[in-house]
């Protein structure tokens, strides 16, 4: 069974969790410090820096926002995929693979490919099975009609075997 996540994949990505936020805490502790610098300059009468402290404080909950958004809270969701995968409760089962759809989907916070494969029928007599492929790991060669053993946490793929 091929594994797609490792321990230290987990722990590189944890890593770099952990340098983005001190980067974020970084720019922010320099926003602040600017911002006490700023009052400070207040002397009660004529030098009131009331717009330039308010135009700070809201650039650095714009940094804040932006920073979290876009560049920690997605590796975050992923990390979270990645041990869920990991140390999470897997089960296997043997499949037929029919075909690969070719859109995007998001689910928690992480980009995957449907992958859609062929079972045993449920109770309803519906044989396909969909299963999502992470969208950072290069898609497998899989052949229609190729019989495969899948790993699978939820509905996330992850280990396979080509039968």
């Amino acid at each position: 069974m091929e594994k797609l996540y490792t321990e230290e994949y987990l722990a590189a990505l944890q890593g770099q969790i952990r340098r983005r936020r001190l980067v974020l805490l970084a720019i922010v502790a320099v926003c602040l410090v600017g911002l006490v610098l700023l009052l400070m300059t207040d002397n009660g009468k004529e030098n009131r820096p009331v717009v330039p402290a308010t135009l700070a404080l809201i650039l650095t909950g714009a940094v804040i926002i932006f920073f979290w958004d876009m560049l920690i809270r997605p590796l975050t969701a992923y990390a979270r995929h990645v041990d869920a995968s990991l140390h999470g409760r897997f089960h296997e089962t043997t499949v037929v693979f029919d075909h690969l759809n070719e859109e995007t989907s998001m689910v928690e916070g992480v980009a995957y490919r449907d992958l859609i494969f062929l079972g045993e029928a449920d109770k309803h007599g519906d044989r396909d099975r969909m299963f999502y492929w992470d969208q950072e790991l290069p898609l497998p060669d899989f052949k229609q009609g190729q019989e495969i053993s899948v790993q699978y946490f939820d509905r996330f793929i992850t280990g396979y075997q080509v039968l």
